[in-house]
């Protein structure tokens, strides 16, 4: 299971429309658009809804009564069938606006350009990378037979409760139960309302236990120390606004989503209650999985009789039980960033494959869709495409080269930069904020008193950044924080 921190505003485009205004409160309503503008770059991303469905997802089904197997990934593609992310998060800028608070704006802003501030948010995109599932299982095994002390587990919990992240994730699971409440043979004959009472008392403590687990994991190199000031924080006036403003926000999302998903699932019950035979908003919506549950059918879309009669097994497209879904494609190394920004710059026909391919395989439904020939060839096509990427060459320096083979001697500062000095054999270099070093492109992140920080970005065959940390101290002592996701 995954889970991420959120937070819950995206960038937007300036809220007022001030042209009626006099030249004084212009300037006030431009400064004030200009801050919150900040606040959402610094912050952090347009992905606030996207995150607390991957919550759900890796939470499971947490009341088999409320949902039935599959009725929770349905019940998301009404909800973004009906209504688009870009409103969900216009909604929830609007928050922001209406209880716009100067002091708290320029506090919070404040916080996020702090080194612990981008760390904490670091932390909180790489937690989102798929291929730490594993890890992350490993991790909640671990923690039954060894713990983390009370102090740990007093900090996580007091960031939880300022951030709120159960409530938010109950009121998007009840709005999933709400829409499949039609479909559901085992609620049929029940009061709604009341269901939805109970249902939201029986799921509050496993998703807060879900919630706290995913923050353990999230935050597992951070120390304590770190971690009591990001409570700190989020306990302060501007914390406390931040975090009130981003719920309020995203409960009025999840309403007017609702709102829209409910004709749309009205809609749907009228066109399976017609019979068909076309069912075309059914067809676009549910998984062929979930249409079969629907209508009682195989699969209306993909007939066994045609003109010419019966249809071949061969052509009625039976799937390999063996497919992987992409993960045939893991043990290729991901490509580091700079090399896919030259691609990008360089080799338009490559760039345009690579893309092709990354939305291509995060289509689970378009590849159950294809034939056994076909999805292999779509595999083995895209294997080429990432190899011939691979082979892309970039200019080095004499520092991108293996850390064992750097030797950081010194720091010097100066008025406006810190530079570090560095010795590879007799030949000294000069090492500012930004330069690459090591063997896979990685930039200088910061220089602090005694080490300096670099950063290794990579993209993966989802389409997926990785970031990976890299620690420099003196004489060459060198630590990982490991490989994570951004």
């Amino acid at each position: 299971m995954k889970i991420i921190l959120f937070l819950w505003i995206a960038l937007g485009v300036p809220f007022f429309q001030a042209s009626a205004l006099t030249p004084p409160l212009q300037d006030d309503l431009h400064s004030s658009n200009q801050k919150l503008y900040t606040l959402f770059r610094l912050s952090g991303l347009e992905g606030v809804l996207d995150n607390m469905e991957s919550v759900l997802e890796i939470s499971g089904n947490i009341n088999a009564d409320a949902l039935a197997p599959g009725q929770g990934a349905f019940a998301k593609r009404i909800m973004r069938h009906a209504y688009s992310h870009e409103k969900f998060f216009g909604v929830q800028k609007q928050s922001f606006v209406e209880n716009y608070k100067s002091q708290y704006v320029n506090s919070t802003v404040q916080w996020y350009q702090s080194s612990l501030g981008k760390k904490i948010l670091r932390l909180t995109n790489e937690s989102s990378n798929p291929g730490l599932r594993s890890e992350m299982d490993l991790f909640v095994e671990d923690l039954l037979s060894s713990p983390p002390s009370e102090e740990r587990i007093f900090l996580i919990e007091k960031i939880e409760g300022s951030l709120r992240m159960t409530e938010a994730g109950k009121s998007l699971y009840l709005g999933y139960v709400k829409l499949m409440y039609p479909f559901n043979k085992n609620n049929q004959g029940k009061r709604l309302g009341k269901m939805l009472r109970i249902w939201g008392e029986s799921i509050t403590e496993p998703m807060r236990e879900i919630v706290l687990r995913g923050l353990l994991f999230s935050y597992r190199n951070l120390r304590d120390r770190e971690l009591e000031k990001y409570a700190e924080f989020l306990n302060s006036k501007a914390g406390r606004w931040f975090s009130q403003t981003s719920l309020k926000g995203f409960g009025k999302g999840i309403k007017k989503n609702l709102f829209m998903a409910e004709k749309v699932q009205d809609d749907l019950i009228k066109e399976i209650d017609s019979g068909g035979p076309e069912f075309p908003l059914l067809q676009e919506i549910a998984q062929p999985g979930q249409r079969y549950m629907l209508i009682g059918r195989r699969d209306p879309f993909q007939p066994l009789v045609n003109k010419e009669g019966l249809v071949a097994l061969s052509k009625v497209s039976l799937k390999n039980t063996t497919r992987s879904f992409g993960d045939e494609l893991k043990s290729i190394p991901p490509l580091a960033l700079s090399v896919y920004d030259k691609i990008e710059d360089q080799y338009p026909k490559l760039y345009r494959e690579l893309r092709r391919f990354e939305r291509l395989i995060n289509n689970r439904e378009e590849l159950e869709a294809m034939a056994d020939d076909e999805y292999s060839n779509t595999i083995n096509s895209y294997r080429d495409v990432l190899e011939r990427a691979a082979d892309i060459r970039m200019d080095e320096s004499p520092l991108q080269i293996e850390y064992d083979s750097l030797r950081m001697t010194g720091i010097i500062r100066k008025k406006t930069e810190v530079v570090a000095i560095f010795e590879v054999g007799s030949t000294g270099y000069a090492v500012r904020q930004g330069d690459l070093v090591g063997p896979f492109y990685g930039y200088v992140d910061e220089i602090q008193d005694e080490q300096i920080i670099v950063v290794e970005k990579f993209r993966n065959y989802l389409g997926t950044i990785l970031t990976n940390q890299k620690v420099i101290e003196f004489f060459q002592s060198i630590t990982s924080e490991g490989d994570t996701n951004s």
